[in-house]
């Protein structure tokens, strides 16, 4: 399941960086899709990178608490009763 977790999370990264570059050349009037500029060619190809991208996240919020050492609650400590 490692491989799967990595897999997704470098999908994950790479739909959050592909729509922060959609979002900031939107405000200069310009095309900064990263997926279509490499896949451009494909159309079919393209819109599998979105879906893997898209289940990719859907699978890391899935698991994203499982996984998370920083989300992860330990049981409180219990103080020694006299």
């Amino acid at each position: 399941m490692k491989i799967l977790h990595k897999i997704a999370s470098v999908l994950v990264w790479v739909g959050a960086l592909n729509w922060g570059l959609v979002g900031i050349g939107s405000f200069f009037s310009g095309d900064w899709n990263v997926v279509h500029a490499i896949l451009g060619g494909s159309l079919t190809l393209e819109n599998l990178v979105y879906v893997f991208v898209g289940a990719s996240a859907v699978y890391a919020a899935a698991t994203h608490k499982s996984s998370c050492k920083d989300c992860q609650v330990d049981a409180p400590e219990q103080s020694p009763t006299m």
